[in-house]
């Protein structure tokens, strides 16, 4: 075989070598020098060459359960195994430049399989066997370029496609300049997205129109935009400097609705209708109970005494009025009795109602009276039909372009290409190396062949 001449396996006729068969090249090692690397190719002076290893696989023909590769490795079954390894020293360009590994084809560029089950160690990290690797210290360890693609497709049966994990950085980030969107989740009946963390936020979205939007396409009364549910806290929670904490809007149904009850801590604004309370009714109806407006803030107390002689004193209810204004509180009087009736005396703790006449022959008659008590809130100042002024309206909730309008969705999700399978785990023999480096060289007549060079031939 000449200088520059193929190796050419498996053709008997010379000027080739004569193996009709796979060769194994074996290093069994040796007491001197490294052992870093069994075998070193390297590609020296010019020309550029476009590879320093390159593998073809033209075989023929198809066999079903056999993937035809260009360049296969295996590693040992132990975790510091790895079958192809791809290593580029630093340079300025960051994507483009010296690259580790690539693959360049019309379906799958890279594929890595791993044989072992995902295990996570207490401490979250993964210490089983593992498709693909990309590790970088200051730089990107996996990066997935496409023009009118998918960059990186990741696909799983049971667990996460693509899971991210970072110490101190953002485990996964997505970034669209003027696509649809930087990251995207889509489930047939699962979670869209799912966004966790044990101490800080599980989801967060900042933006300078609408920092997080849910959309509901459904119909139904369980079809909601925006959900949230706590154990303990909040299920959702708005906060804003200046504008609006939580805006709800409806055109035809209900801005807002709450099943359980309800606190607002500070001032209750209602405007476009009055305030009602929903009471059901016998005939299974509910009817509005609307309330009563004021100009200023009262508060109001009922009651009933029973007046036998000339007058009779009624003391304030201490809890009444520790929340009210003692000054100049209103006292509306209902007689249940053909008499007249008048509050002769309003004090801070107590006030009397007294008889107008002492009655017909001078007999005191025995009624009862109704009292009606109406006095400011001692909490606030005075203000009569005071000026407010509501806040801004909540703006707009802006859609992306590109998902404006009705679309017809199918039952069933469809990718927006297809996601193809992928091939079948390669059927590789695994040979005795330990039988093959103990083997004796094969004796050959040709005198093409380097006397000083070792091979074994596996028929």
């Amino acid at each position: 075989m000449a200088n520059g001449d193929p190796l050419a396996i498996g053709i008997t006729q010379p000027p080739f070598n004569r193996a009709d068969s796979g060769t194994l090249l074996v290093h069994n090692g040796s007491a001197f020098g490294t052992q870093h690397t069994a075998f070193w190719v390297q590609r020296l002076g010019a020309p550029s060459c476009s590879a320093v290893i390159r593998g073809d696989n033209f075989s023929t023909p198809v066999t079903a359960g056999i993937t035809r590769a260009g360049v296969m490795g295996m590693g040992p079954t132990t975790s510091d195994g790895i079958g192809v390894l791809g290593t580029a020293s630093a340079g300025s360009n960051l994507f483009f430049g010296e690259t580790g590994v690539m693959g360049i084809t019309n379906s799958f560029g890279v594929i890595g399989r791993a044989l072992l089950g995902l295990i996570i160690d207490e401490q979250g990290t993964f210490i089983s066997g593992t498709g693909v690797v990309g590790q970088c210290d200051g730089g990107v360890g996996v990066h997935g370029v496409a023009t009118s693609g998918f960059g990186i497709i990741g696909q799983s049966v049971g667990r996460a496609g693509v899971t991210g994990k970072s110490v101190n950085g953002v485990a996964v980030e997505g970034i669209s300049e003027q696509g649809l969107a930087g990251v995207r989740g889509r489930s047939t009946q699962a979670f869209g997205v799912i966004g966790e963390s044990n101490q800080g936020v599980g989801v967060i979205g900042v933006s300078p129109t609408n920092a997080v939007q849910g959309r509901s396409t459904g119909t139904g009364g369980n079809s909601i935009g925006v959900s949230g549910f706590s154990s303990t806290g909040a299920g959702v929670q708005g906060d804003s400097d200046t504008g609006i904490g939580v805006a709800g809007r409806s055109p035809k149904g209900w801005a807002g609705y709450f099943e359980g009850n309800v606190v607002v801590n500070g001032a209750f604004y209602v405007t476009g209708g009055p305030k009602s309370a929903a009471v059901k009714h016998p005939d299974g109806t509910h009817r509005s109970l609307f309330c009563l407006e004021s100009t200023e803030s009262y508060f109001e107390d009922f009651g009933e005494v029973t007046l036998t002689g000339e007058s009779v004193v009624v003391k304030l209810d201490k809890d009444f009025a520790a929340l009210v204004k003692h000054n100049k509180y209103q006292v509306f009087l209902t007689s249940y009795g053909p008499e007249a009736l008048y509050v002769r005396k309003r004090g801070s703790e107590e006030f009397e109602i007294a008889r107008v006449g002492r009655g017909t022959g001078g007999k005191l008659r025995k009624i009862n009276v109704g009292y009606r008590i109406v006095a400011r809130r001692a909490d606030l100042k005075p203000a009569r039909l005071p000026k407010v002024k509501l806040g801004a309206q909540a703006a707009e909730i802006t859609t992306p372009a590109q998902i404006k309008g009705k679309r017809k969705r199918s039952a069933k999700f469809t990718p927006p290409v297809p996601l193809d399978a992928l091939p079948a785990a390669p059927r590789i023999p695994l040979p005795d190396i330990k039988t093959m480096a103990e083997a004796k060289p094969v004796e050959t007549n040709d005198e093409s062949s380097d006397s000083t060079s070792e091979s074994t031939s596996l028929r």
